[in-house]
């Protein structure tokens, strides 16, 4: 019987993100670790009669970057993806010839649905466009799994490079926003009409964002930017199509499966970007999933708050910002946080920490329908 090959590692190679902080990882990184929030009075989607005053939308002069002509807005998802794409592409010194490409978004492109513009959904259709737009020879998949759609895909492909079939990929989250996409959330009573506020006891919901990330992933060692993903693991709660399960067991499944294939305990993490949407149910419930993990927890900080939840993008972007604060060894503070109302053995970092050990680190991110995901990154 002949044995099964070995797993390959995979390493981070390059980053690309264009958020409402504008277009590239430094601004990105920056702006987070400073303490800003890019959450503001809507402009581009003021005409949207949604129950909310603040978005975190694309800065004017990254929109017209983007956009140049006010009727070409039904390209930002296509324009900012491929910005994105490009700049990890180039941090990793890749030719999109090299890689396989993984899509993650929860909509993809909706201008065809309320507007003028020829989306109507079908993210698969979106990935196609990319793929052909950058010279990637092959989609690997789309993933559109709600919110947990980001860290999906980043398995999706870890999977596949662990595996041998591909040597390098590059996964793309994007979602902007979108009348179809604001006016749901609303629907739900989900959207604060104030800055969110994730875990803090007055929060009144989810501050929406727009937003493009994208990672290379490889097998090749000497292009790593020092950080590699150790294990992944999912779960599905199968309880309510938006509502998570109560008492967290799902996340924690997604967790101690992560943990299991990093072949990690508890103990060896060290700090925590949580998915911290601002919605009762979520922070509620993801505070009970973590610490039935852990016990009292590393330092956990998530930053919605500051980029709004991006929804598709948002997996992708803060395992940016995982990596981040692991290679600087300092946490940022959970922005808009006065009084947790959450267990109180998950410990939210109140003011920027640095870390005592910044070794490896735990993302965790859940969606609609009962997805729950998670991501152990080391350095």
């Amino acid at each position: 019987m002949t044995a099964p090959a070995a797993q390959k590692r995979v390493f981070l190679a390059g980053r690309g993100a264009v958020t409402g902080f504008g277009a590239g990882t430094a601004p990105f990184l920056t702006a987070l670790f400073a303490g800003h929030t890019a959450i503001a009075a809507r402009r581009r989607t003021a005409p949207f009669a949604v129950p909310t005053a603040v978005a975190a939308e694309f800065p004017a002069d990254t929109l017209a970057a983007l956009a140049p002509h006010p009727d070409q807005h039904h390209d930002l998802a296509f324009a900012s993806a491929l910005q994105a794409a490009r700049e990890a592409l180039a941090e990793a010194n890749l030719a999109a010839a090299d890689t396989t490409l993984v899509l993650a978004s929860t909509k993809g492109d909706l201008t065809g649905v309320l507007d003028t513009g020829t989306g109507l959904g079908l993210p698969a259709r979106l990935a196609a466009r990319l793929a052909k737009a950058l010279g990637c020879p092959t989609v690997l998949g789309t993933v559109s799994t709600a919110c947990a759609s980001g860290l999906v895909a980043t398995a999706l492909a870890t999977r596949h490079l662990r595996a041998g079939h591909h040597t390098h990929a590059l996964v793309v989250g994007v979602d902007v926003l979108h009348e179809f996409v604001i006016t749901g959330f609303g629907a739900l009573h989900a959207l604060s009409p104030e800055p969110c506020r994730p875990f803090d006891q007055k929060r009144r919901g989810v501050t929406l964002g727009e937003a493009a990330g994208a990672l290379v992933l490889t097998t090749e060692a000497a292009r790593s930017l020092g950080g590699e993903l150790l294990g992944h693991g999912g779960a599905n709660d199968a309880c309510h199509v938006t509502g998570p399960d109560r008492q967290g067991q799902g996340l924690a499944l997604a967790v101690r499966r992560a943990l299991a294939q990093a072949q990690l305990e508890p103990a060896a993490i060290d700090c925590i970007h949580v998915h911290g949407t601002a919605t009762l149910a979520n922070d509620t419930t993801e505070a009970l999933g973590l610490v039935s993990v852990f016990g009292p927890t590393p330092p956990a900080f998530g930053t919605k708050a500051q980029t709004g939840h991006t929804l598709g993008a948002a997996g992708v972007l803060e395992t940016i910002a995982l990596l981040a604060a692991l290679q600087r060894g300092r946490v940022p503070e959970n922005q808009g946080l006065e009084t947790s109302d959450v267990d109180p053995h998950l410990d939210l970092v109140r003011s920027p920490r640095n870390l005592p050990r910044a070794r490896t680190g735990l993302k965790v991110a859940s969606g609609f329908g009962g997805v729950q995901a998670a991501l152990v990154v080391g350095t």
